[in-house]
This record gives structure tokens, C-alpha cells and sequence, in this order.
């Protein structure tokens, strides 16, 4: 007797008509509202998915997004750009709303699908997430361009996914080196575009778009044109005038914001791209837009934010980033001299607590000080600012490490009474700036300072031409060992192939160097000396000018105090350029009083810069002097070498 299974153990054959109804979650996506139609690409999508459904099979929610699908997942579904547009698609959320659903207990779908696995996401691994998290919920993600095969509809077997695990990873991996190999391209086309001269963008504040026809034939039949860069000559000018104030005075970007905003006429402020977000006045951020703009020295950048970065769009991208022409593309509105001087300025305010009233005390309710040397006084040892504080009634610099390295010799704190580096900032402005002997200081300080440049210029040129030598010669010695020594195995002139190499890279690299110090021999001219002829002749006392005042002649003269611990010296540098003479002479607070003057010099009280409004900030002359913290004049020591910018 042949025994056969129970009815309730064979598999049967379910009818179309005793198939349970299949909730379904429409999942849609379009790119950015710039790049497609929404009310084209959605319906088009939830269209194709109904067709694709199997009978029972009826769509109840509807989830979608209009937005880039190279965002971070967490980034993802909260772009409300779809409310722009009438869709005619009842929208219950986005992605992240639907995946939030997938896991509550009431939830109103069994099933998603979708047009085609790359609408839900460009890379592999975001895809297959939302797909294992669907998953883990027991949901199948869908797609009405692949097979659909559900469990219930394989008379009661378990559906065989391996083909279509296989076929979906293949569209998947498609998409991902699609999308990649289009930005890669488009990246190379903008780097392209960059060194030919043409503008992306809104054009900087001080310049025009000079509008060109497009080379396409297509494009220009459409009105679209490329862009180069021509100067504004109504705010051409006042991008000179901040580069000027910036490097001549040091000033901060509130405090140059705010001088420009004494006069809008004069200094009209910038329109941002969006006119709604137009303040009507300069803003510190406007002032730094201005000053970091490689744009203003004639070279066409790109790529100096990263306006496309996943987590944090809009970040400065680091220089070395940066897409930079090879040569200059359009009329330059400062120079290259200038635009570096004025990175340089930040270096040395980085922290500042404040820009604008650099003189004022801060609004806490504890603060008791003015610190009237405060950013002007540094610590030679870990090239850092000093900081004020004040014991009883003696006020002190101090520089004390904390939470960093501590510099060899540096001890763990200096102090340097305040009394002490005012004595010698007195000594300083009333012998080599106001003195009757500047001129002759002046001279023999920079004569000696050009001699030291010029030896310790040719001690670097002769020391990288020994390199190079020594490589020819390293290079030599291992052709001869090929030439004469037998190599059955090639073991021996794979070694000395890799060691050629190198030593040509690290000649390429000191033949480099050299070209460049021989490009920029130090230069014999120190400068205009005579400038100094236009200062008044004075003695003045620093210790009994207000804080505001004291503050406007030190920033003015950008006055730094460099305290070396191990000589026990401080060093005063001052700065003085043809732009800034009327500043300076207001700033000292006494009407001028020269005892000889000759034809060609200025008077204090005319203006001393181009007439274009300061475009050019003219030849500068640096001073110092060293003297011992809370010396004397007898022994004091005049510096070997003038200021670099």
C-alpha cells in the first residue's frame, strides 16, 4: 500500500481570484529642479511602476523626493523643493518618511517599488542599504523594469532571487561608474574652462561680465553666452582701497567694513546673487570675500568652495585644491605682491578679539583693563601673540603654553611688564621715526640688513647647486656599475633602475628650487627712505595718549614687538608705505613740525598716493630696533635687517 501525504501537506496552485490584496509604497525620485521636469519625471515613474504590479497588487502610499541622490543618506528627504511645483501626485513624505514607516507596527504598506533601482540611489552601497533596511522589515523593494516575483505567487515556494540579486547589482554598479565618470569629466571641462579665462558665477565685486557668444551653435541659438572678467571702474577702485587698508594699516574686516560704510556713496556695497539677502551695507564677511579672492590679481580660480560636499556645503576648499589659470585672463585690480601681503595680515591677527574697536574694553562686566600694547606684542620662541594681565597694579605680557608643545627653551611662562615695552616703543618712535637722525639710522640699519640678505641668499643658491651636483654624481657612479658589472638575473639592474629614478626625481626637485632662488635674488634697493622726511619731526609721549589714540598710532605704523626670552631683547618694527603718511601723521596726534624739507618732498598734510584712489599702495620702508627689555637708550641695538612684508 502507497502512502500519500495529507491534502494539507501537497502544494496547490492559488488562484488569481483567493490571492490576498498586496499593499504598495510608490517610491519616485527626480534629480534637482534645475536638471529635470518634476511634473514630467514623477508622473512618468509612478505610471510605469502600476503597470509593472501583479494582479492584487495596489498602490496605497506615495513617497517621494525632488532632489540630488548623491546626498548622505541621513541628507536625504529633506529637500522641499517639490512644493514648487503642481506634481498632481498626492505625496505622503520622502525617503527617510518611508523608511520610518517600514518599522512601525501599523504600517500601511506590505511592498515598495519604484521605476528602476538607480531612483532610489546613485552608488552601490546607499541602494543596497535602503534595501537590507527595507528588508530587515520584512518589505521587498521593487522595481518595474526587473522581474517581479513575490512569495505568495509561487504556489507556495520560496522565490528564487539569485538572477535577480545578480541583475540588480549590475544596474547598480552601471549607475554608480555612470554618475562618476560624468562628474569626472565634467571636473575636467571645468578645469579646461578655468584656464581659458572664463567666469563661473556671479562676477566678484569690482568687475563686469564682458558677455562673449557661446561656441555652440545650439546654445547661442538659445541666448546663453560665456563670460569674461573687465574691471568696474566705479568699484574697481575700492577693492584697491581695502587691499590697501588691509596691508598698509592692519586693519580687521569689521574695522574696514565699518570705514566703508561711513560713505556708501562713495564705497557702494555688494549685491549678493540673491537680491533678497541684499543689507544694504559692507559686512565683515563681504570685506574677507574681497580680500581671499584670488580673482582680483588677473588669474582666474575655481574650485575655492566646495559647493557640492556632502556634509559641509560651502567649506573653503584648501588652496592646494584650487583651479588656478596659468597666466592672467583679465585686467588685475591688485597685484600679486599686494594680495599676498594681505593673507599675510591674518597670520598675525588670528584671535584678535575684536576688529573694529581694537581699542575699546571688552563688554563683559569683569573687564577692568584697556591692554594698550594688546596684539601688538609676540614671543619670538613659539611665534605666538603675548596676552595681557594685570597683578595688583602692575600690568604685564605674559606667554604661557597650554595644551600644546612647548618649544624648546621656552620656560613654562614669560613676563614682561607693560611699563618696560612702552619705554622702549617711546625710544623707538622718537629716534628712528620722529627723530632728527632717522634718515642716517635708517640707512646704515638697511645697507647692513642688505648685505646679510644678499650673503645668506648665496649660501642657499650654493648649497642647492651642491646638490645637484652630488646627484649627477650619484647618478654616474651608477651607470658605471651597469657598464661594468654582468647582471645574468636583471636583479641587479632593477635596484639601480629604482635608485636612478629616485635620485632624478630629487634632482628635478633641487634643480627646481634653484631656479626659484635665482629668481628671487633679493633686491639691493631697500625702499624709499625718504619717506620717513615726510613725518613730522617731534618728540612724543605714548604713555600719555588715551588707549584709542595709542591703539591708531601702532596700528597705523603696524608696530610688532617681538620679545626673545633667550637674549632677553625685544624687537620693534614698524612699517610705513606712501598710502598711509596721512594717516600716520594724524594718528601721532601732533600737527608736523619738519626742520628741512626739499622740493620733491610732500608736505605731510597733501596726499601721497596715486590719484586713482590708493590702486597702487606704493613702495613701503620698514624699521627696527632692538634693545633689551627695560634698557636704556645707551644700549639699545639697532636691527641688522629691515621688515619683510
Amino acid at each position: 500500500m502507497t502512502a500519500t501525504l495529507p491534502e494539507w501537506l501537497r502544494p496547490t496552485a492559488t488562484s488569481p481570484l483567493q490571492q490576498p490584496t498586496v499593499r504598495v509604497a510608490f517610491l519616485g525620485r527626480t534629480s534637482t529642479d534645475e536638471q529635470q521636469d518634476p511634473t514630467l519625471s514623477l508622473p512618468r515613474q509612478l505610471t510605469n511602476s502600476e503597470r509593472a504590479l501583479l494582479p492584487g497588487m495596489v498602490i496605497v502610499a506615495w513617497f517621494y523626493d525632488v532632489e540630488s541622490s548623491r546626498k548622505e543618506l541621513a541628507q536625504r528627504g529633506s529637500s522641499t523643493a517639490w512644493s514648487k511645483y503642481d506634481i498632481g501626485i498626492q505625496r505622503d513624505g520622502g525617503l527617510n518618511d518611508l523608511l520610518t514607516e517600514a518599522t512601525a507596527p501599523d504600517r500601511r504598506f506590505d511592498v515598495v517599488i519604484c521605476e528602476s533601482i538607480d531612483r532610489i540611489a546613485r552608488y552601490t552601497h546607499q541602494g543596497t542599504k535602503i534595501e537590507h533596511d527595507l528588508e530587515l522589515a520584512g518589505i521587498p523593494l521593487l522595481a518595474a523594469d526587473e522581474p517581479i516575483i513575490l512569495d505568495g505567487h509561487t504556489n507556495g515556494r520560496r522565490r528564487k532571487r539569485a538572477s535577480q540579486v545578480l541583475l540588480r547589482r549590475t544596474k547598480q554598479g552601471v549607475a554608480e561608474w555612470y554618475i562618476i565618470e560624468m562628474l569626472e569629466k565634467s571636473w575636467d571641462g571645468f578645469e579646461t574652462h578655468t584656464t581659458q579665462g572664463w567666469n563661473i558665477g556671479k562676477p566678484p565685486y569690482g568687475f563686469l561680465a564682458e558677455k562673449h557668444k557661446h561656441p555652440v551653435p545650439a546654445k547661442r541659438a538659445q541666448g546663453k553666452h560665456k563670460t569674461k572678467l573687465q574691471l568696474d571702474p566705479v568699484r574697481g577702485p575700492v577693492v584697491a582701497v581695502i587691499y590697501a587698508w588691509r596691508v598698509d594699516e592692519h586693519l580687521g574686516y569689521r574695522a574696514i567694513a565699518e570705514r566703508l560704510n561711513t560713505d556708501l556713496d562713495r564705497y557702494p556695497p555688494p549685491q549678493p546673487v540673491d537680491p533678497e539677502r541684499a543689507v544694504g551695507w559692507w559686512t565683515g564677511s563681504a570685506v574677507r570675500e574681497i580680500l581671499c579672492n584670488l580673482k582680483y590679481t588677473g588669474y582666474m580660480v575655481w574650485n575655492r568652495r566646495s559647493t557640492k560636499d556632502k556634509l559641509h556645503p560651502g567649506k573653503n576648499n584648501r588652496r592646494e585644491e584650487w583651479v588656478v589659470s596659468e597666466t592672467p585672463t583679465h585686467p588685475a585690480a591688485v597685484s600679486l605682491d599686494l594680495f599676498f601681503a594681505a593673507q599675510a595680515i591674518a597670520n598675525t591677527r588670528q584671535g584678535s578679539r575684536s576688529d573694529a574697536l581694537g581699542a575699546i574694553a571688552n563688554p563683559h562686566r569683569q573687564t577692568q583693563h584697556v591692554y594698550r600694547l594688546r596684539s601688538h606684542v609676540h614671543c619670538t620662541l613659539c611665534q605666538r601673540r603675548m596676552h595681557g594681565k594685570t597683578k595688583r597694579t602692575n600690568i604685564y605680557y605674559y606667554c604661557q603654553p597650554r595644551q600644546r608643545a612647548i618649544p624648546e627653551g621656552h620656560p613654562p611662562s614669560i613676563w614682561l611688564p607693560e611699563r618696560d615695552l612702552l619705554d622702549g616703543v617711546v625710544r623707538f618712535f622718537n629716534t628712528h621715526v620722529f627723530g632728527t637722525d632717522r634718515i642716517a639710522l635708517a640707512t646704515r640699519s638697511l645697507d647692513i640688513a642688505g648685505i646679510r640678505e644678499a650673503e645668506e641668499h648665496h649660501q642657499k643658491v650654493d648649497a642647492v647647486r651642491r646638490a645637484v651636483a652630488d646627484a649627477d654624481t650619484r647618478l654616474d657612479r651608477l651607470t658605471t656599475i651597469l657598464e661594468e658589472r654582468d647582471d645574468p638575473d636583471g636583479s641587479v639592474f632593477d635596484r639601480v633602475n629604482r635608485r636612478i629614478t629616485e635620485l632624478e626625481q630629487q634632482k628635478t626637485l633641487r634643480q627646481a628650487g634653484l631656479a626659484h632662488l635665482q629668481a628671487n635674488a633679493p633686491t639691493t634697493t631697500p625702499g624709499p627712505i625718504e619717506l620717513l622726511n615726510d613725518l613730522p619731526t617731534m618728540q612724543i609721549r605714548l604713555e600719555d595718549l588715551p588707549a584709542d589714540r595709542l591703539h591708531r598710532l601702532l596700528t597705523a605704523f603696524a608696530v610688532q614687538i617681538h620679545y626673545d626670552r633667550r637674549a632677553h631683547r625685544a624687537t620693534y618694527r614698524a612699517q610705513i608705505s606712501a598710502d598711509a603718511i596721512p594717516n600716520l601723521t594724524d594718528a601721532s596726534g601732533a600737527p608736523p613740525t619738519p626742520t628741512h624739507r626739499t622740493p620733491r618732498q610732500r608736505r605731510a598734510h597733501e596726499p601721497v598716493g596715486p590719484a586713482n584712489g590708493g590702486a597702487d599702495p606704493g613702495p613701503g620702508w620698514h624699521r627696527s630696533m632692538t634693545c633689551p627689555a627695560g634698557g636704556t637708550p645707551q644700549n639699545c641695538k639697532r636691527a641688522a635687517r629691515p621688515d619683510d612684508h
